[in-house]
């Protein structure tokens, strides 16, 4: 039997995306967010479960993660951010806060 988690919410968005796979450095898109990855388009396919750094720069921020893909296809890979300290986690809320305002929501508390 499968055991069922809860998936944490996901938004859409637009974010540019420096990645940082084996010393190399791309510029992606970041589709989708939320406190537990980011879905990416991607031009260059990676290696399940290979780790790297994301950078995302919003408002002023510098937002930097460690991340596994999780999965990857043709021009999109799924990435599980690493977030191991109370420093990602509130990096991680922050830069969520960000997306939710801009695409008109609330900023959540708490």
């Amino acid at each position: 039997m499968q055991r069922f988690e809860y998936r944490s919410p996901r938004f859409s968005c637009d974010l540019p995306v420096q990645l940082t796979v084996n010393d190399s450095m791309l510029t992606v898109r970041c589709t989708e967010i939320s406190s537990a990855g980011m879905k990416l388009e991607i031009a260059q396919p990676q290696q399940v479960n290979s780790f790297g750094k994301v950078s995302v720069s919003r408002q002023g921020h510098i937002h930097e993660f460690r991340a596994r893909f999780a999965h990857v296809e043709k021009t999109q890979a799924g990435l599980d951010l690493i977030c191991n300290s109370d420093t990602d986690r509130k990096a991680m809320a922050d830069l969520l806060d960000s997306v939710i305002v801009a695409r008109g929501g609330r900023v959540r508390t708490a």
